[in-house]
This record gives structure tokens, C-alpha cells and sequence, in this order.
């Protein structure tokens, strides 16, 4: 049953982290398309962004491998 709970802590977070990268590119991609003078400055935000996405997955992790462990 720990590893159940485990796998779905990390599961459910990592692939709701996925949709919202996904969210992200599709909304910065869209922007692209409506300003494309404006690409370097979409694409800085939108790598910021996605790493801030990115870092609640890893945060996923670390709790579930402590809620593991404890």
C-alpha cells in the first residue's frame, strides 16, 4: 500500500506538472503566432516558466520519498 501512495504522489503531481508545461508552450506558441517581433522575449518567458513548473515536479518527488521514508 506505501508503494501505491508513493507511486500516486509523484504520479498525479508529475502529470499534472506535464499538462501545465504543456499549457505553457501552447499559450506561448499562440503568442509567437500574434506577435512574432516579439519571440525572444515569449521564449525567455517561456522557459522561466516551464523551470517553474518543472521545480514543483521535483518537489513532488521530494515530499513523496519523505512521506516514503517517514
Amino acid at each position: 500500500m506505501e508503494e501505491l501512495a508513493f507511486g500516486l504522489t509523484y504520479a498525479i503531481a508529475a502529470g499534472l506538472c506535464g499538462v501545465g508545461a504543456g499549457l505553457i508552450g501552447a499559450a506561448a506558441v499562440g503568442a509567437a503566432g500574434r506577435n512574432p517581433e516579439k519571440i525572444g522575449d515569449i521564449r525567455g518567458l517561456m522557459i522561466l516558466a516551464i523551470s517553474f513548473v518543472d521545480a514543483l515536479a521535483i518537489i513532488a518527488i521530494i515530499v513523496a520519498i519523505i512521506a516514503k521514508f517517514l
